[in-house]
């Protein structure tokens, strides 16, 4: 799925960050498991055909020492996992890291041993209205033949079910015998089973065929097969079926094997009323008449899939066509008023597929590829394979009425999704312990796809404030995970689509491909595309397919220390003369974190590629490296060019390609801080980001002082890029966020004003949709930073600017970049009045990115009133949709106004949350993290921690953890730092002259 930081799944909304910029600031979070048996790679291989080995959360595990010919051992040797005479394979399945067996079984998993699914022929029937007789109304006839291939003698067939009602079940030998061996059937509800008896025994080798005939429903859950509806231009409700099955949801539509390693071909037929066109991941193979107003359409059989991936459509949708250069039939599909904003994602979807193909050197297995908006979708995007479903605001864009950042959301999200149609579609994961296989791939590919459609963009720069610094935060938490994490029942999978899976996946692949370069990368990539076609994989298979095409690394060895780990470490370096010290430590905001040691007695290491240049070298694009072993050798030493002289500063992590910060000795973070103000040009954006970004977090965690960090933002009056900015208004948002009821507060808003002022001035209010891209966003991070802090000159002119729109809205029209501005400051300036006239937009736009942007300005009100009025609404799917009920609650608790409101909110309506979303709904999380983001005091702590006595949360478990956990950090941040930052804001100021 789409939207990672809040993400695929992306995750997601259409979401703006609090300073009312327009970027999207996305997240959907964690999870916990149980497991089955793993053996220690030492002593026993893993047993059992198509079974994924779980990883148990609080593993113990050991580093093996491997024989002295791998070129990856424990060594004191500076450059320890580098060789030119090559190494020594490790077989997939093995693991330097070992987990410790699981201590007890899990038995909501299916057995391939015992039979397997081969094929499905499935007719669906849905009924939007009264077509089918009252009492079938939203719910759907469903007709499944399924052929399976027994494994072991047994008289039981057991598969998924969910929210279905069974009328008849036949089983029979496939070829041969027809009579009928079903015998009696029951449904285990927690484990989501439909266990079917037969009278005879079911014969080793053989193949049988199961028929069900059923009744599901079409709910508004957003899971399964759903129903949406859009209201016309007539004013008429129009209905239309959809479906979402990632992860666990097939089995509301289908009884089904509903796991990712059993993937199969799927045979479907949709019956649908005649003015509805039906879509499923096939080309259509035709439509017939049926019976009265209703037809039948048939589709292609599918290539062998997982269930997740099964998708269906039916509606009065309309589309718009091209084809890839390829002969790929490429469609863009939506409700008929929006379809003139489908020529975007289609024109750079077209270009995008093309692109893929030849990146991943496999083409394309479909005939076709379909993508459909829909007004009702949990997610971003889902990649269902030839029939991608998205939200509205990631495939419709309209360049008259849309800004800069919609128009981005739309090319990240289809470049995502049709990056999965490799990536998880053509070779699927074999268990979800290795979703970020799927969805830490997609989330770097994206950035590939874009790039390539809209080079102007620097996505590649992007990627450091869009992903790595962005996840960096979550993962120093001591309720952190590894991106490979065990997990079983389908809350626990729920947890797992989060920031982690997504952004440190991608992050750890990015760096990946640094270390290799990018054309071994891409052909270890076809290689293990091409191997595993149509098949299930894990990790080390991939790390496998990339160790045959080259010799000078092994790449499990080092991949293993940053997938089955939690967190990231901190690189510490001194200077003695032309030597550099580097040593490594586990980094985590709060250093008191009691996080057990879960890798043995050696604590958190990693293998660590060490990128350095100096002042007087300056190479940036092949800069010198070494390397830090994850094994006793806690430090390298190892020196710079000749070149260096005494006074140089130097860089370590070139242009952030690695996943940890660096930590400088002083005399060199001030050799740096002085070299931006003399001439930031000379470092790169990347690094003036990575600096910021590091330095910042090192303050929070108590390894740097905030003067030092303060220091690298003296010179930003005169910076104008926007990676660096973006990077400085995040690390400042942690303080605002925390002094936004302390005294402190007033003088960040005074240095917050002095150093935004030449930004703002520079890039002006008034937009120009010609400027450069990034040049927008700069815009909009100018705008909406200098309005928030109180400009009174950005505060006059959005104020203005919403009066005059809100005294003629049908002439007076706001740029589309700085609507999320105007409208929100609009509001908070104004009265009920201004609320009333933006609420009364939002319900009658047809547009889905102008809903969103008034769904965030509403939450911009000083009034506690009218909050919690519009708390009120977020349940109310008359006025707000379910898909957008989080981020109302969210945007709300993000207002500081609305902190308590919301809090208070959550946890009278918690009952009504928890049932709205879902136990195995990753937006729960998002809500408790929300909610609890800026809790800082001791009286917070005591009410969250009382909150959650005796309370299921779910698919939230995790996430309610981390919220204790950063609330923790928070009141220590408050007690240890508050009134130090504001006096060294005070000192800056007066070094600034402000």
């Amino acid at each position: 799925m789409a939207d990672k930081h809040q993400f695929e799944v992306d995750s997601n909304s259409d979401d703006y960050s609090s300073n009312g910029n327009g970027k999207k600031k996305d997240g959907v979070y964690c999870s916990t498991g149980q497991l089955v048996f793993f053996g220690f790679v030492a002593c026993c291989v893993i047993a059992g055909v198509g079974l994924m080995a779980y990883y148990l959360p609080d593993r113990t595990c050991t580093y093996e020492v491997l024989p002295s010919d791998n070129p990856i051992e424990a060594s004191a040797s500076p450059s320890p996992i580098f060789t030119e005479e090559g190494r020594t394979s490790v077989e997939p399945g093995s693991s330097t890291i070992t987990p410790t067996p699981t201590a007890e079984a899990w038995n909501g998993r299916l057995d391939p041993d015992i039979m397997i699914p081969l094929s499905y022929d499935l007719t669906l029937q849905p009924c939007l209205y009264n077509e089918c007789g009252d009492d079938m109304k939203f719910r759907f006839y469903g007709w499944v033949d399924i052929v399976i291939e027994v494994g072991q003698d047994t008289d039981e067939i057991k598969m998924h079910i969910l929210d279905i009602e069974i009328l008849k079940i036949n089983v029979s030998v496939r070829v041969g015998e027809e009579a009928d061996m079903f015998q009696s059937y029951t449904i285990d509800t927690f484990y989501e089973f439909l266990i079917i008896k037969t009278s005879s025994t079911l014969k080793k080798g053989s193949d049988y065929r199961v028929s069900i005939e059923y009744i599901g429903n079409l709910r508004d859950g957003l899971a399964g097969f759903y129903r949406s509806s859009y209201t016309n231009e007539a004013g008429e409700t129009v209905w239309l079926a959809t479906s979402q099955m990632q992860a666990t949801d097939a089995r509301r539509a289908l009884p089904c094997w509903d796991e990712p390693g059993f993937r199969a071909v799927f045979d479907t037929k949709i019956i649908h009323m005649s003015n509805m066109t039906a879509l499923s991941n096939g080309i259509e193979l035709g439509t017939d008449p049926y019976d009265g107003d209703w037809q039948k359409t048939s589709y292609k059989t599918t290539p062998k899939m997982p269930t997740y991936l099964l998708a269906f459509v039916v509606s009065d949708f309309q589309y718009k066509e091209g084809y890839t250069t390829n002969g790929v039939r490429f469609r863009v599909w939506c409700r008929p008023d929006a379809i003139n904003t489908t020529d975007y994602a289609l024109q750079s979807g077209i270009d995008m597929l093309t692109y893929f193909e030849d990146y991943f050197s496999e083409k394309y297995p479909l005939e076709k590829q379909d993508m459909v908006a829909v007004p009702d979708f949990g997610a971003g995007a889902m990649e269902n394979w030839g029939l991608i479903i998205y939200r509205e605001t990631a495939l419709l864009y309209n360049p008259e009425e849309n800004s800069a950042s919609n128009k981005q959301r739309v090319a990240v999200v289809v470049s995502h999704e049709l990056a999965h149609q490799w990536f998880g579609n053509l070779v699927t994961p074999e268990w979800w312990d290795d979703l970020w296989l799927n969805e830490g791939f997609a989330s770097y590919v994206e950035y590939l796809g874009v790039n390539f459609t809209e080079p102007t963009w620097k996505m590649m720069e992007q990627f450091l404030v869009e992903d790595l610094e962005y996840v960096f935060t979550l993962d120093a938490l001591g309720t952190s995970h590894p991106v490979r994490v065990p997990v079983n029942s389908p809350a626990e999978i729920s947890e797992i689509f989060d920031t982690i899976s997504y952004a440190k996946g991608a992050s750890i692949i990015r760096m990946l491909n640094n270390i290799l370069t990018e054309d071994t990368f891409r052909e270890g990539l076809t290689r293990y595309l091409s191997h595993y076609s149509e098949g299930n994989a894990n990790s080390d298979k991939l790390w496998d397919a990339l160790n045959q095409v080259q010799n000078k690394y092994d790449v499990k060895k080092i991949m293993d220390t940053w997938t089955l780990q939690m967190g990231y470490p901190v690189i510490n370096i001194t200077r003695n003369d032309k030597m550099l010290t580097a040593t490594q430590s586990h980094f985590l905001i709060d250093p008191n974190s009691e996080v057990e040691d879960k890798y043995g007695d050696l604590g958190y290491l990693w293998y660590a590629q060490l990128t350095h240049t100096h002042e007087t070298e300056q190479q940036y694009d092949n800069p010198s490296y070494d390397w830090l072993n994850a094994t006793e050798t806690l430090l390298v030493t190892f020196s710079l060019e000749d070149s260096v002289q005494a006074d140089d500063w130097y860089l370590v992590n070139i242009k952030q390609y690695n996943y940890y910060r660096v930590n400088y000795d002083l005399e060199n973070w001030e050799r740096l801080a002085q070299q931006l103000q003399d001439d930031k040009n000379v470092i790169p954006n990347e690094n003036r980001a990575a600096l910021i970004d590091d330095a910042f977090n090192l303050a929070r965690g108590g390894r740097l002082s905030y003067d030092t960090a303060l220091s690298l933002t003296l010179y930003l009056e005169n910076e104008l890029e926007y990676i660096p900015w973006e990077a400085t208004l995040t690390v400042f948002r942690y303080i605002r966020d925390m002094f936004s009821r302390n005294s402190g507060y007033g003088v960040l808003e005074k240095y917050m004003l002095c150093q935004i002022d030449s930004l703002y001035t520079s890039v002006g209010f008034e937009d120009d949709p010609d400027d450069a891209h990034l040049d927008q966003y700069n815009r909009m991070n100018a705008v909406g930073t200098a309005c928030y802090y109180g400009n009174e000159d950005c505060l006059t002119k959005a104020t203005t600017e919403f009066n005059e729109y809100m005294n003629d809205p049908e002439n007076e029209k706001v740029s589309p970049n700085l609507r999320s501005d105007v409208y929100c400051y609009g509001i908070r300036e104004g009265s009920a009045e201004e609320w009333e006239f933006g609420l009364t937009q939002y319900l009658e736009s047809t547009d889905s990115a102008e809903k969103s942007k008034w769904l965030y300005a509403l939450s911009c009100s000083r009034e506690p009133w009218i909050l919690s009025r519009y708390l009120s609404y977020s349940l109310d799917p008359s006025i707000v949709r379910q898909q957008d009920a989080r981020s109302v609650i969210s945007y709300i608790s993000s207002n500081y106004v609305g902190r308590a409101l919301a809090w208070d909110f959550f946890r009278s309506e918690y009952d009504a949350i928890f049932d709205y979303f879902g136990d195995s709904s990753f937006a729960f999380g998002d809500i408790v993290e929300a909610v609890t983001a800026q809790f800082n005091t001791e009286f917070d702590l005591e009410e969250l921690v009382k909150f959650g006595e005796g309370r299921e949360f779910g698919s939230a478990t995790r996430a309610y953890e981390q919220s204790i956990d950063q609330t923790k950090l928070n009141i220590a941040w408050m007690e240890k730092n508050a009134e130090t930052v504001a006096a060294t804001l005070e000192q800056s100021l007066a070094q600034l002259g402000c």
